[in-house]
């Protein structure tokens, strides 16, 4: 089972984040309900959303792309998709963060574009699903589920992610740099680092993308 959000007020964190700086890679699962709004798929931030790495789903922007950004004091540089996703179907995400000046988005494995904006974030200490938080004001939920959340402290390739897309879990991928590894099949557990995973205003279970274990 996956997780359920409302767009309006669930969400799930972490008080800590398990990685602060470059190399990273993110990916989840996802499964918009519509495509009208921009929603956070997860990001590591310091919590004044001024320095961060995020995944993004920008349903009120032309194209409805992913978005990868880094964050730092204020300026952003962004990667986005090169075609977008769509509504009422399951989806993979995956930003890759190579180095202060590097940063590339995959929709689905593919569709990928790089960005390289010279941006070093400072601070990062907390882990944000299905929200961004901004000095301590939620905004930007998801509508609709998540699931499988990775998080690496290294730069995938393009073929991990492509293999990641085609269904692998995260734990079959680089395991040795995995960091992070959340499926959200009804526990809420960090099964690699065993970081506490909080439920806000109950996020409910809801039918898996399918994977291959």
């Amino acid at each position: 089972m996956a997780y359920e959000f409302n767009g309006t007020n669930q969400y799930l964190n972490v008080a800590s984040a398990p990685v602060t700086a470059v190399p990273l890679t993110m990916a989840c699962w996802f499964y918009p309900d519509t495509i009208t709004a921009n929603y956070t798929l997860f990001q590591i931030s310091d919590g004044s959303n001024l320095n961060r790495f995020v995944l993004a789903a920008l349903g009120a922007i032309a194209g409805d792309p992913l978005r990868a950004v880094t964050s730092a004091g204020g300026v952003e540089g962004s990667a986005d998709s090169t075609t977008g996703f769509i509504a009422s179907s399951w989806q993979h995400a995956c930003g890759v963060f190579t180095s202060v000046n590097s940063r590339s988005i995959y929709l689905n494995g593919s569709n990928t574009a790089t960005n390289t904006s010279i941006l070093t974030p400072t601070g990062i200490n907390r882990t944000e699903i299905g929200v961004r938080i901004n000095s301590g004001v939620p905004g930007l939920y998801l509508d609709g589920r998540l699931a499988e959340v990775g998080i690496w402290n290294a730069a995938l390739t393009a073929n991990e992610v492509a293999s990641l897309a085609q269904g692998m879990t995260c734990d079959k991928i680089r395991p040795q740099s995995l960091v992070f590894s959340a499926p959200l099949v009804r526990e809420l557990i960090d099964q690699k680092g065993g970081l506490t995973i909080t439920n806000n205003n109950a996020a409910t279970v809801a039918n898996h993308t399918r994977v291959y274990a």
